[in-house]
């Protein structure tokens, strides 16, 4: 069997806190190694503000059977993400796609480029990343990308004649994946005629698509930065949480001596709670899937295999703890507050009793 595609490799960083779009368009115009990519995204999706696409320098990488070219791309989103694209045009057997998924898997020889390509592009956003911090967290996926296939199939006899599995699911030293964890993932296949076809996995999907459409591949990428900011958004708020907890610990029980330390707390606490709210209803308003049915399934199953829904449980879930803890603290501050009149009031009445005293002695 033999087939013209190509293998995409994304990486997922988060970067800054936010991205201003206006200002990235700007520096690629500026800068004599970017150019913006004019591709128009499909008229199915609807963003609340469109990711802006690069195109980078392609280069030359030494892969099995010889050097071979690959295209590079990225993209970038205004809450603060940057996705890197290396795409490998492929054209020839099945068993030498494989061959190269493999050894992309197992060997990663294109993790130096994708942290060279990040750190110099970082370089030439400059002011257009606001709150510029690379985190830890990253997102990696690939997507297998099927043209054309010789002879022609259909996405049935595909799928009748060809092991998925071995794409998706092959793990360098594991062995082989089990029927049962084949039939999985046939379950998260989709097809919207008897010509196309997409089949997910948690790190990974397989796309034959005879158009050349990437409407596919930019629904998994768009899925992978939002998991990317609800993971780095979920840390955040542990560290906040943390913090918080260690402070009142350190600080002691409340008391009219320390209510502008509480004061300050509480008030970290309440920007905790409107910061990350705002950002995680910013993140899950970014693409919503419009007038096109089958994409919306597509979007909702890639959703629901990357656990994004839980992952914002989890966040909803500390941010209502981090409000219920700015609520204890406010309500502590305003009965310490209350004391501490109670007792100027006393102090004042004293205070009077002494001099009305003093005046009649």
């Amino acid at each position: 069997m033999q087939l013209r595609g190509s293998v995409l490799q994304y990486r997922l960083y988060d970067v800054a806190w936010e991205i201003e779009l206006a200002k990235v368009q700007e520096r690629v115009r500026e800068s004599r190694r970017l150019a913006l990519e004019r591709r128009r995204f499909s008229k199915a999706f609807e963003f609340a503000d469109p990711p802006v696409g690069i195109r980078l320098e392609g280069f030359q990488a030494e892969l099995p059977g010889g050097p071979r070219q690959v295209n590079a791309y990225a993209k970038t989103y205004d809450y603060g993400v940057l996705s890197l694209i290396f795409e490998l045009p492929y054209e020839g057997s099945m068993e030498g796609f494989e061959a190269l998924v493999q050894h992309l898997r197992a060997r990663e020889p294109l993790a130096e480029r994708f942290a060279q390509e990040r750190d110099r592009l970082l370089s030439a956003l400059g002011d257009a990343l606001k709150g510029a911090n690379t985190s830890r967290f990253q997102e990696d996926y690939s997507v297998y990308y099927i043209r054309s296939l010789s002879p022609p199939l259909t996405a049935p006899e595909l799928l009748g004649s060809y092991d998925v599995g071995r794409l998706l699911l092959w793990e360098p030293g594991e062995p082989p994946p089990s029927e049962l964890a084949k039939e999985e993932l046939l379950s998260r296949r989709f097809s919207y005629s008897q010509h196309d076809l997409v089949v997910l996995s948690w790190d990974s999907a397989l796309v034959m698509e005879p158009s050349g459409s990437m409407d596919i591949p930019d629904l998994l990428e768009f899925a992978n930065a939002q998991l990317l900011e609800l993971r780095v958004y979920d840390d955040m708020l542990d560290r906040e949480l943390d913090m918080i907890y260690t402070e009142m610990g350190r600080r002691g029980s409340p008391s009219v001596w320390k209510i502008r330390r509480y004061e300050a707390l509480a008030a970290k606490a309440m920007r905790t709670v409107a910061e990350l709210t705002e950002i995680t209803e910013k993140i899950d308003n970014s693409l919503k899937v419009t007038e096109d049915v089958y994409y919306a399934r597509v979007y909702a199953a890639a959703l629901e295999l990357l656990r994004l829904r839980q992952w914002e449980t989890n966040i909803k879930r500390k941010l209502e703890v981090a409000a219920r803890v700015y609520d204890m603290l406010y309500r502590e501050i305003a009965t310490k507050r209350t004391e501490l009149l109670e007792l100027l009031i006393v102090l004042l009445i004293a205070l009077e009793i002494v001099l009305f005293i003093a005046l009649e002695f």
